[in-house]
């Protein structure tokens, strides 16, 4: 995954965010946004203004965290597959042998529920499809 950095105005739950947001999610959830990888010192904060402030700095980050993991709860256990791989950094041949499924069934449920974390809306229903 690329060290890719996010600003909380331009989070949207693309793909590559909510990857983003999963590979940083106990972070968010203590109410701070991930610092840059590179060192710099500079941080932005996309939320930090003159002025003051309607709300502590901390919110943001775990409204982001809270709506991940609430999308990831709707999905059951293809949202738990999907933690244990991104947040636990488990493989899926590890994740399939607990479940007692083949790989690639894991790989397909994992993926249907980043499928279902994407989007700025929240989906109503999580639907199991069959391919």
């Amino acid at each position: 995954m690329s060290q890719v950095e996010y600003s909380y105005k331009e989070f949207t739950f693309t793909l590559e965010q909510v990857k983003w947001a999963l590979a940083n999610l106990s972070t968010l959830k203590n109410g701070e946004w991930p610092r840059e990888p590179t060192g710099s010192g500079y941080q932005d904060w996309a939320f930090k203004s003159k002025g003051t402030k309607t709300e502590a700095s901390f919110v943001k980050p775990a409204l982001i965290a809270a709506e991940i993991e609430i999308r990831l709860e709707n999905a059951g256990q293809d949202g738990a597959m999907c933690k244990m791989e991104y947040v636990y950094g488990e493989d899926e041949g590890s994740i399939a042998r607990h479940w007692h499924i083949d790989t690639y069934t894991v790989v397909r449920r994992i993926d249907r529920a980043l499928s279902y974390c994407c989007g700025w809306r929240r989906k109503k229903v999580y639907e199991q499809r069959r391919r």
